[in-house]
């Protein structure tokens, strides 16, 4: 089946993948832009806003009790890279709701959707986002037929990841984008080095996808 996933609209456009492996260039264009900022400036508020936006990509996966998250953690925790988090809460009246802020989320269901599975994937909004069919013993039923990823073709969630993660690091370079004309704005003496910054030919493609 083919993933069903929550995002990837033409906001959110990713790198081709082919046969799991990303292209690396427009991703190094964007680190040697970076150096060279990071370079050319001592500003302590361009320093901190390049580390929070270029720090590794987190993945979260969530699902009711019972749903398959543990096994879908176990299946991926060596094929991918970077935070994997298991979160808990989701229909859970005695745990707090889980944090949805990660990068990347895989939300397991079984037996279909329910009113909970659903509150997380309207949370996540446009946020790289897969269902994952975390029971091959329970066949989804219910009105809301939809294709997913099961948990065992883990080549399939794999490709997905890969391609999101792209996404993800997108969405986080033009929040830096944002961030570093705010900075550049309030600090006259960094302002050149923001504008040289953001001219560069890899930030403007990054800017332009959006």
């Amino acid at each position: 089946m083919a993933p069903l996933s929550v995002g990837g609209g033409s906001g959110d456009r990713v790198e081709t993948v082919e046969g799991g492996t990303m292209t690396k260039e427009p991703e190094s264009a964007t680190r040697a832009a970076l150096a060279a900022l990071t370079a050319t400036t001592d500003d302590d508020a361009v320093a901190a806003a390049v580390a929070r936006a270029r720090g590794e990509i987190t993945t979260g996966v969530t699902g009711r009790p019972g749903a398959g998250k543990s096994t879908l953690v176990r299946a991926l925790s060596d094929r991918v890279s970077g935070p994997l988090l298991e979160l808990h809460g989701v229909d859970a009246p005695d745990l707090p709701d889980p944090r949805l802020d990660v990068d990347v989320l895989l939300h397991v269901i079984a037996r279909g959707f329910t009113d909970a599975d659903r509150a997380v994937l309207t949370a996540r909004r446009s946020a790289p986002t897969l269902v994952v069919v975390g029971r091959p013993d329970l066949a989804i039923g219910g009105p809301e037929k939809c294709d997913a990823v099961r948990a065992e073709d883990a080549e399939a969630v794999v490709g997905w990841w890969t391609a999101a993660c792209a996404t993800a690091r997108r969405r986080r370079d033009l929040a830096l984008c944002a961030e570093l004309e705010t900075v550049a704005a309030a600090r006259p003496a960094t302002r050149a080095a923001v504008e040289t910054f953001l001219r560069d030919p890899a930030i403007a493609a990054v800017r332009g996808a959006s």
